[in-house]
């Protein structure tokens, strides 16, 4: 559950992405400041989509590591 959410999160990252440069790149002057804006909020949600991630795998070595200490 918890890897399938921080694959949506990373591919909706990656959508607005794409959304921000096709409102950069052909729409001029205009739609500039706006493709910048969702260029970086898909970027800021690909990264915290993937920081998510790691933080899972961290916390679960953790929690095993204190139970085999602990049972020792």
């Amino acid at each position: 559950m918890i890897s399938q959410k921080n694959n949506l999160i990373m591919n909706l990252g990656l959508g607005i992405s794409f959304v921000g440069i096709a409102l950069y790149d052909p729409l001029g002057l205009l739609f500039t400041g706006m493709g910048l804006i969702f260029i970086g909020i898909g970027l800021t949600c690909i990264y915290f989509g993937y920081r998510q991630l790691n933080e899972v795998e961290i916390i679960n070595n953790a929690v095993e590591s204190f139970e085999k200490n602990r049972r020792k």
